[in-house]
C-alpha cells in the first residue's frame, strides 16, 4: 500500500509540477510570438509610408553634407513621418520586403522587388497565391493586403530571421523544460520516501496494532467460549442468554480472524507463492460446499465454467471465491446464484451474479473495510462488512481487479486475473 500511494504521490506532483511549467513556458512563447508579429506589423506599416516617400538621402563617401545642410522632415525618405516606438532607426534601410499589385481576380500587373534580391518572380506569384487573408504569414513572409481602386495592393516583409529567432526560442524553452522535468522528477522521486516516512511508519503501526490486537483477543475469546459451554450443561442449551453469548464470540472470532488476515496480506505484499492450478476445479469445489447452505435458503448456484489453467496461490483464491459465494449465499434477494469462469485473451474472468436493489452503477465502496449498505440485514446475516475487503486484498496480491457492478435488478461482483 505505501509504494502505490508513494507511486501515487510521484505522480501527482510530477503532473501538478509539469503543468505550471507547461503554462509558464508556453505563455512566454506565444507572448513571444505575438511580439514578433506585433513588431511585425508596426514595421509594415511604417515602411508602407516610406515607400511612397522621396528616396532616402544617402550621400556618397567624402560628400558628407555639415550640420546645417541636413535633410529636414519632409525632405528624404528616412526622415518622413513619425517612426513607430521600437522601432529601430534604421528600418527603412534594413528591411527586406517587396511589394505585389493584382487585378480584382488575383492576377498579379505589378512586381516591386528592389529591396530583396533572393525572390524570383515565379516565386513571387506563389508567394501571392498563398496570402488568403489580409494579413498572415506566408512561410517566413509576413503581408498586409489592401484593397485599391483596381484590385489588391500586396506588402510582404522578410521576417526570416526574426521567425527563426522565435523558433529557436520555442525549441530552447522545450529543451529547457524537459531538462527541468526530469530534474524535478529525480528531487521527486528521492525525496518523496522521506516526505512519506511519517505515513509509513503510521501505517506499519497500524497493520501492527491490529495483529497484536488480533492475538491478544484469541485468549479471551475462547475462555468465554470454553466458559459458554460449561454453562450449558448445567443451563441447557436452549438457553437464549448462552446462546447470544456464544452467537457474539463467534462473530468476535471470525472477525479478529478476518482482521489479523488482511494485516498479514498487507505486510506480506508482493510475496505470493505461486502454482499452476486447474481454476475450473477450485471454483466447482467452492461451489460445492455452498450448494447445501443455498438449498435452505432457497437458493440455487448454477455454473457456466470453461476450462482454466492459472498461476496463482490455490488457497488464498480458493478464500477469494468462498467469501463472494458466502456473500451471494446470505444476501442475494432472488433465487439465482451465477457462477462464470471465462478467458478474454491472456486474462481470466470469474463472474459472480445474483439479484440485488443496488442502485445502477458501479459500487467500488463495497470493497472498503466495514463498508456495509444494510447495516441491518447485515448484522441479521453475521455480516461485518470486511469479506469483500479480504477478497480485493487477495486479488490485486495476484496482480488482479474487483470489480461491482449493478444493473438496477441484479449485481456482479467480477474477478480479473492475468493467466
Amino acid at each position: 500500500m505505501i509504494k502505490k500511494l508513494r507511486k501515487r504521490f510521484i505522480l501527482i506532483a510530477l503532473a501538478v509540477v509539469a503543468a505550471v511549467l507547461v503554462v509558464i513556458v508556453a505563455g512566454i512563447d506565444v507572448a513571444n510570438y505575438l511580439d514578433m508579429r506585433a513588431e511585425a506589423d508596426k514595421t509594415i506599416a511604417f515602411l508602407e509610408v516610406e515607400n511612397a516617400a522621396p528616396a532616402p538621402f544617402a550621400p556618397l563617401p567624402g560628400e558628407m553634407p555639415q550640420p546645417g545642410e541636413m535633410p529636414q522632415p519632409g525632405e528624404g525618405g528616412a526622415l518622413t513621418g513619425d517612426r513607430p516606438e521600437g522601432l529601430p532607426r534604421e528600418t527603412a534601410f534594413s528591411a527586406r520586403y517587396f511589394t505585389v499589385e493584382t487585378d480584382e481576380n488575383g492576377v498579379v500587373t505589378q512586381i516591386d522587388r528592389d529591396k530583396v534580391a533572393y525572390v524570383e518572380t515565379e516565386d513571387i506569384a506563389e508567394i501571392v497565391e498563398k496570402a488568403t487573408g489580409k494579413k498572415g504569414f506566408v512561410g517566413n513572409y509576413r503581408y498586409l493586403r489592401r484593397e485599391t481602386e483596381d484590385g489588391y495592393h500586396y506588402f510582404f516583409l522578410d521576417c526570416e530571421k526574426e521567425v527563426d529567432a522565435c523558433r529557436t526560442f520555442i525549441v530552447s524553452s522545450a529543451i529547457i523544460t524537459a531538462i527541468g522535468l526530469a530534474v524535478i522528477a529525480l528531487l521527486i522521486i528521492l525525496l518523496s520516501k522521506k516526505a512519506l516516512a511519517p505515513v509509513e511508519e503510521s501505517y506499519k503501526k497500524q497493520k501492527q496494532f491490529i495483529t497484536d490486537a488480533g492475538h491478544e483477543l484469541k485468549t479471551p475469546l475462547t475462555v468465554i467460549s470454553a466458559n459458554a459451554e460449561l454453562l450449558e450443561l448445567d443451563l441447557g442449551e436452549d438457553n437464549e442468554w448462552l446462546k447470544s453469548i456464544k452467537g457474539q464470540v463467534q462473530k468476535l472470532s471470525s472477525l479478529t480472524k478476518e482482521l489479523v488476515y488482511l494485516s498479514r496480506m498487507d505486510e506480506g505484499e508482493g510475496r505470493v507463492e505461486k502454482a499452476p492450478f486447474s481454476l475450473k476445479s477450485a471454483l466447482e469445489d467452492c461451489a460445492a460446499t455452498f450448494r447445501e447452505a443455498a438449498l435452505v435458503a432457497g437458493k440455487e448456484i448454477t455454473l457456466d465454467l470453461e476450462e482454466a489453467t492459472l498461476t496463482g496461490n490455490e488457497e488464498m483464491l480458493r478464500r477469494a471465491f468462498t467469501l463472494i459465494l458466502d456473500n451471494a449465499v446470505k444476501y442475494a434477494e432472488g433465487k439465482d446464484i451465477r457462477l462464470t469462469l471465462r478467458k478474454d485473451g491472456k486474462k481470466v474472468v470469474i463472474e459472480e451474479t445474483n439479484a440485488a436493489s443496488l442502485e445502477k452503477g458501479e459500487h467500488p465502496e463495497l470493497f472498503e473495510r466495514f463498508y456495509r449498505p444494510d447495516v441491518s440485514r447485515s448484522s441479521a446475516t453475521g455480516g461485518h462488512g470486511i469479506g469483500l475487503s479480504v477478497v480485493k486484498a487477495i486479488v490485486e496480491a495476484h496482480g488482479g481487479e474487483v470489480a461491482c457492478i449493478s444493473d438496477g435488478t441484479a449485481v456482479t461482483f467480477r474477478l480479473t486475473l492475468s493467466l
